[in-house]
């Protein structure tokens, strides 16, 4: 697997030991299988999360809850039965007067997706996740800061509690 792109938001440098010593588990909280919110064995306190899409990967770290949402972008056109399940009437008019709006939709979306992460929505009603439209309102949503990124061919977010730096690798 190759390793495009990589965020590390935190305050601070994260404490030792180093990353090479670092284990990350998943194990969910209701049937103990191998999936659910990531985790460091080593340094419980820390929040992490992970995403990957078609060649492209994100890990963040904070020190508190961190969600982090990374998308391949395309020339697809937008999907707009999807986009009208999971944007309200606000992103979808943003959607329509964008010079791209696939791009403008996957930028929604990983800001929906990093805010899932942190536990502050779910999947089940993504429309009711009214989040700010990217390039046209701050980057805030109830308390939570969102750090986009982006180039021509990935868009991605880190949502936390906390300001935030980027690192991209690749």
């Amino acid at each position: 697997m190759t390793t495009n792109t990589l965020s590390r938001p935190s305050t601070g440098p994260l404490s030792p030991p180093p990353p090479q010593g670092l284990t990350v588990v998943q194990r969910c909280g209701s049937c103990d299988r191998p999936h659910g919110r990531p985790r460091l064995v080593e340094a419980p306190g820390t929040g992490v999360s992970l995403a990957h899409a078609r060649g492209w990967v994100a890990a963040a770290a904070a020190g508190g809850p961190v969600g982090v949402d990374v998308e391949a972008v395309d020339d697809a056109d937008v999907d707009w039965r999807t986009a009208e399940a999971v944007c309200t009437g606000k992103e979808l008019a943003a959607l329509r007067s964008d010079t791209h709006p696939r791009r403008a939709f996957l930028r929604q979306w990983v800001r929906k997706e990093s805010l899932v992460k942190v536990g502050a929505g779910t999947l089940d009603e993504p429309a009711r996740l009214d989040v700010p439209v990217y390039g046209q309102e701050p980057p805030r949503w109830h308390g939570w800061r969102l750090l986009d990124w982006g180039g021509a061919e990935a868009v991605g977010c880190v949502a936390a509690r906390e300001e935030m730096r980027l690192r991209l690798l690749g």
